[in-house]
C-alpha cells in the first residue's frame, strides 16, 4: 500500500488535492484506517491519478474527468476529438488576438478603429426559414447546424447569407434569446421574415470576436445622429469561415432596424 504522502511526491499532486479528490469521489484511497484517518493508496491508483492529471492539462473539468475515468475507449475518443476541435478554437482565437494588437500598434492603440463602414438605409421584407430559442452564445454552432440539418429534412434550401437575430434588451452570454435563419427560395418555405425597416447598416470587417466594436461605433452614431432602435437587430454572414479560413477577411452585415425621434 501507498502512503498518501508517497503518491502525492511520486505523481506530484499535492496531499490537499488528493484528500479533495477523496471528498469529492474521484480518486478514493484504497483504504482509509478507521482510528488514524491515514489515505493508502494501491499502485493501480497510480495510473489514475497520473490520468486525472493529464486530463487537467488537456483543460477537463473534475465533474468531465469523473466521466472520462468510467468511460470506454470510444467514449473517451469522442471527448478528445471534442477537446481538440475547442483547443483549435482557442489557438485561432489567439492568433486573432495577436493580428489585432500588431494592427492597433500600428495605427492609434488609445482609440477603438473604425472597422466598418455604416449607412441608413431602407430595407426590403425578405422571408426567411427560422429557428428561435433561448441559449447561450457558446451553442451557436450546434444552433446553425440544426437549423440545415432541420431545413434539409424539410427539403428546404437557402437562398441567400445566414444570420442571426437577437431579441433580448440586455446581452447575457449564458442566456440569450436568438433567432438563427437564412432566407427562403419561396414564402411558402418561410416562417418568419426579416427587414421592411428603415435600418443603420454596418458592413463589419474580421473576426466575430470584435463584432462588438461595431455594435458599440453603431450605437454611438444612432445616438448622434437622432435615431432609436425600433426592432430586434440581426446579422449576416457574407463568409463562410470554411472558405475563408483568415478572419481578418470575414464580412458581416449588421442591421439596427431605426426611426427618427420625435
Amino acid at each position: 500500500m501507498i502512503t498518501i504522502g508517497k503518491m502525492s511526491k511520486a505523481c506530484q499532486v499535492s496531499i490537499k488535492t488528493l484528500r479533495w479528490y477523496d471528498q469529492i469521489g474521484l480518486l478514493k484511497p484504497e483504504h482509509t484506517d478507521e482510528k488514524t484517518g491515514f489515505r493508502y493508496y494501491s499502485s493501480e491508483q497510480i495510473e489514475q491519478v497520473l490520468l486525472i492529471r493529464r486530463y487537467k492539462r488537456f483543460g477537463f473539468s473534475l465533474s468531465e474527468i469523473a466521466g472520462l475515468l468510467k468511460a470506454d475507449r470510444a467514449q473517451i475518443s469522442q471527448a478528445l476529438q471534442e477537446k481538440l476541435l475547442q483547443i483549435q478554437e482557442q489557438i485561432d482565437d489567439l492568433y486573432q488576438m495577436k493580428s489585432e494588437i500588431r494592427q492597433i500598434l500600428n495605427g492609434s492603440p488609445e482609440r477603438i478603429a473604425m472597422n466598418s463602414s455604416i449607412e441608413l438605409i431602407e430595407t426590403k421584407k425578405t422571408p426567411v426559414y427560422s429557428l428561435r430559442t433561448s441559449a447561450s452564445i457558446s451553442q451557436y454552432g450546434d444552433l446553425m447546424s440544426r437549423l440545415f440539418k432541420e431545413a434539409a429534412g424539410k427539403g428546404i434550401k437557402p437562398c441567400g447569407a445566414p444570420g442571426t437575430r437577437y431579441y433580448d434588451a440586455e446581452f447575457d452570454p449564458e442566456k440569450t434569446d436568438l433567432e438563427v435563419f437564412f432566407p427562403a427560395c419561396h414564402p411558402k418555405e418561410a416562417n418568419d421574415e426579416i427587414g421592411g425597416f428603415l435600418c443603420v447598416r454596418i458592413l463589419h470587417s474580421g473576426s466575430y470576436s470584435t463584432l462588438n466594436e461595431s455594435y458599440g461605433m453603431a450605437l454611438k452614431w444612432i445616438e448622434e445622429n437622432g435615431y432609436s432602435i425600433i426592432h430586434a437587430p440581426y446579422e449576416l454572414y457574407l463568409s463562410d469561415p470554411h472558405s475563408t479560413p483568415d478572419p481578418s477577411e470575414w464580412k458581416t452585415e449588421i442591421y439596427f432596424p431605426v426611426q427618427k425621434k420625435d
